[in-house]
This record gives structure tokens, C-alpha cells and sequence, in this order.
């Protein structure tokens, strides 16, 4: 126990070791390096980025450098293949153009002689076309003719020829303005009456084969009937009957076949008529047709008066139609064919 107590105030009277002193200054200093510590490293990282980017984009550039540095030299090749193959072209083209005078002149003389073979066949034609509209009124012959004129023109493409080409146009616009004329309609209207002239009724024919009347109500009784019979009996003895056509009761068979015979070549005179533009003989030959069909045959039947209806239809038409003549065009064909035979060397 004495030990023990002797050592504590030993102890506790033993001196206490001092702890540095924590400040507010010395937290202040701390946190100032470390903020320093952090901004020097992070200035180092983008020193660091930007010297790889640097580098990067410099590498890049001096791949372009030397690609076009590549791009120059091909260019610079390419200008001097260029230079020699411009040099080939215009050695060739002082040949071209030598070759070019001497074609030209061999066309010259080629043109001329084309112009002049044309020209002759164009004369031709226009003549033809002429007389189809003089003589025949053929409007479509003449415009087929005047076409063809006009492309074979076109495609000479000569300049001296623009007053002859302007004369053909002058044409076709006045031909394209005609009347139309159904030659071809009216034609088989005719074959169609020709056809049907054997199938008309004579006016005899009805008096031979006089139509019978609707049978009477049969008697009752025998008296009647015999008075009936007695009747009859005596009236096929005397017959009256109203001839109003004379004339037609006198034709016998073989003059009746030949009747219509004439008939018919006066429908065929008709054509021809019309196709020649002859109104004249057109109309002559219709009305003919038309005072032996009401003089001869049977005009109570519905055949023989369509029949007449029909030839009153066609005398109606008119042929005469006034046609322009292709007088300034050929005028304009022979001068132009002077004028290529003067300017022939």
C-alpha cells in the first residue's frame, strides 16, 4: 500500500507533454495548397490534351500537305497530256478544215444536182395535181401530191427555195378549205339503186296479178249460196279496170328486161358523170331514171317510191364546185428551176 501510494503523486505530478495548436490560419493555408495542388494538375491535364490535340491536328495537315502535293503533280501531268493531245488536235484540224473546203464544194455541186432532180419531179406532180382538180375534182389526189411536195422541199432545206415552199402552203391551206364532196358515198348509193332495179314491181305486174279482196262472211243458207256463186261466175266474166298508165300495159317480157337494162346504164352514166364533176349530165341522167321509173312500174309499192325518194336525194347534190388551180405554184417551180440552172457553174 505505501508503494502504491507513493508512486501516484509521482504520477500525477509528473509534467503533461503539449499538442501542437490547430488555427484557423493553419486550415486556411492547408486548403490553399490543396486547391493549388489541384489547379497545377489540372493545368497540367490540359496541357497535356492540347499537346495531343496539337499533335494531332498537325499530323492531319501534313497528310493534306502532301496529298496535295499528290493532286498537283497528277494535275501537272494531265496538263502537259493535255498540251500534247491539244497539239495533235490542231494538226488534225488544219487537215480537217482542208478536207472540209473540199467536201464542201463536192456538196455544192451535189445539192445543186438534187435540187435541180426535185425540182423536176416537183414540176411533175403539180401538174398531175393540176389536171386531177380540172378535169376530175379529185381534192385529195392534189393534197396527197402537194404533201409529198412539201417534204421533199423541207428536206432539201434550201434557202432559195422558201418562195416555192411558201406557194405549195399557199395551196394546201386552199385546197384543206374545199367543201367536202362524198364522190365515194354517192357512188355507192348509185351501185345500190342499180342493184335493186330488178327487185321494183312493174306496173303491169299489178294488173296481172290483181290482189285479191278480203273473202265475204259465208251464207247461211243454200240460196245464198248459190246466188253467191252465181255472182261470182258472172263477174269473172266482164272486168273493169282504170288504166292510167297505157303505156305500161303495152311492154311485154323482153321489153321490160330491156327497160331496165336502160335503166340501169343510165345509173352508170350518173356515176361516170359524177366522178367527171359533169352536174349536167348528172342531173340528165337522174331525172331519166327517175320519169321511167313513175312512167313503168308500180309506184304504190314502198320499194319503188324509196327508190324515188332516193334519185330526188341525189339530184340534190351538187358537183360544180369551183376548185383554185395550181397556176402559182408551177409558176413558182419553173422560176426556181431557171434560177439553180443560172447559178450552175
Amino acid at each position: 500500500m505505501t508503494q502504491e501510494q507513493d508512486s501516484l503523486p509521482s504520477a500525477l505530478t509528473a509534467p503533461r507533454r503539449r499538442l501542437p495548436h490547430f488555427t484557423p490560419a493553419l486550415a486556411v493555408a492547408i486548403v490553399a495548397l490543396a486547391a493549388a495542388g489541384g489547379v497545377w494538375l489540372y493545368q497540367q491535364h490540359a496541357m497535356e490534351t492540347l499537346r495531343l490535340q496539337v499533335s494531332r491536328e498537325l499530323a492531319h495537315g501534313q497528310q493534306q500537305l502532301r496529298s496535295a502535293q499528290e493532286r498537283e503533280a497528277q494535275t501537272q501531268l494531265r496538263g502537259q497530256a493535255l498540251e500534247r493531245e491539244l497539239a495533235l488536235v490542231s494538226a488534225r484540224q488544219n487537215d480537217t478544215q482542208s478536207q472540209q473546203a473540199a467536201l464542201s464544194s463536192m456538196y455544192e455541186a451535189l445539192t445543186r444536182n438534187e435540187t435541180q432532180r426535185v425540182l423536176a419531179e416537183t414540176e411533175q406532180t403539180l401538174a398531175f395535181a393540176s389536171q386531177q382538180l380540172q378535169l376530175a375534182g379529185n381534192v385529195d389526189a392534189a393534197l396527197v401530191g402537194l404533201n409529198a411536195i412539201d417534204q421533199k422541199l423541207a428536206a432539201l432545206n434550201r434557202p432559195e427555195l422558201i418562195a416555192l415552199r411558201k406557194s405549195i402552203s399557199h395551196d394546201i391551206d386552199q385546197l384543206k378549205t374545199q367543201p367536202y364532196l362524198d364522190v365515194v358515198g354517192i357512188a355507192a348509193r348509185l351501185d345500190t339503186l342499180v342493184a335493186g332495179i330488178d327487185a321494183l314491181p312493174l306496173a303491169i305486174d299489178g294488173y296481172r296479178d290483181p290482189k285479191t279482196k278480203p273473202a265475204a262472211a259465208a251464207p247461211t243458207n243454200a240460196l245464198q249460196r248459190f246466188g253467191g256463186e252465181l255472182w261470182h261466175e258472172f263477174r269473172q266474166l266482164i272486168q273493169i279496170r282504170r288504166i292510167d298508165k297505157p303505156d305500161a300495159m303495152l311492154l311485154t317480157p323482153s321489153e321490160a328486161f330491156f327497160l331496165r337494162e336502160n335503166i340501169k346504164l343510165r345509173l352508170l352514166d350518173a356515176r361516170t358523170a359524177l366522178l367527171m364533176r359533169n352536174e349536167t349530165a348528172f342531173r340528165a341522167d337522174l331525172k331519166a331514171t327517175n320519169d321511167y321509173l313513175k312512167q313503168y312500174f308500180d309506184t304504190s309499192t314502198a320499194t319503188t317510191r324509196n327508190t324515188i325518194a332516193a334519185l330526188d336525194t341525189l339530184s340534190r347534190e351538187t358537183l360544180a364546185l369551183k376548185l383554185p388551180d395550181l397556176s402559182a405554184s408551177l409558176t413558182a417551180v419553173r422560176q426556181s428551176r431557171l434560177a439553180t440552172e443560172r447559178a450552175k457553174p
